[in-house]
């Protein structure tokens, strides 16, 4: 009676084991994006991983120096400063490559990310600003871009000269990994449902 116990607890083991390493499919993120005022005598000095955007400004900001630095969280500014805040910047690199059908004007890689921002793309798509990796690509906002920056977490900043703006696009996304309280869960009623099957079994 044991060799039938033994059978469905390694069954529902296995059952486990594959519905957690089963690839999910592919979701698009989501971006919030926010416009950082106008870049005239502005432009982005840098990103960092949790966000932040640092725009310089060719003016004293009051403050008594010809260049001043602003800081943006989710779009709002800090107070300015006559020296750059001491963070850390995430900016990304320039990418060796244009992904497939594309005709970017700027692009900027970073922990497997693309930003791009492209004009008249040879496969029809609309010029302006895209984030993905590999062949998914997501449109994010009309114009151009002169300056492009993507921090490893998928957070992406640029300058519009067409629009003469400043926007970050903030990837709001939820993580797609399970939460240790979930995975305690499963465990425990997986657990729970061995014992069941085993009792039953010897019977």
């Amino acid at each position: 009676m044991k060799r039938p116990a033994h059978w469905l607890s390694a069954s529902v083991a296995l059952l486990a084991v594959t519905l957690f390493l089963c690839p999910k499919p592919a979701a698009a993120d989501s971006y919030t994006i926010f416009d950082l005022g106008d870049d005239n005598g502005r432009g982005i000095y840098g990103l960092d991983t949790a966000g932040a955007v640092v725009v310089f400004q060719d003016n004293s900001c009051g403050l008594g120096s010809f260049t001043c630095y602003v800081t943006y969280v989710d779009g709002v500014a800090g107070a300015p400063s006559a020296t750059p805040p001491d963070l850390v910047y995430d900016d990304g690199t320039p990418c060796s490559s244009t992904p497939a059908g594309f005709n970017a004007s700027k692009k900027v890689c970073n922990h497997g990310l693309v930003g791009l921002g492209t004009l008249y793309n040879p496969n029809g798509d609309m010029n302006g600003t895209y984030i993905g990796s590999g062949d998914n690509f997501q449109f994010l906002h009309g114009g151009s871009a002169d300056q492009v920056f993507l921090n490893s977490v998928g957070d992406f900043a640029w300058t519009d000269g067409q629009s003469e703006q400043i926007f970050e696009a903030v990837d709001t996304s939820i993580s797609p990994i399970p939460e240790p309280g979930s995975l305690l869960l499963v465990g425990t009623g997986l657990l729970w449902f061995t014992a069941a099957v085993r009792r039953r079994a010897n019977r």
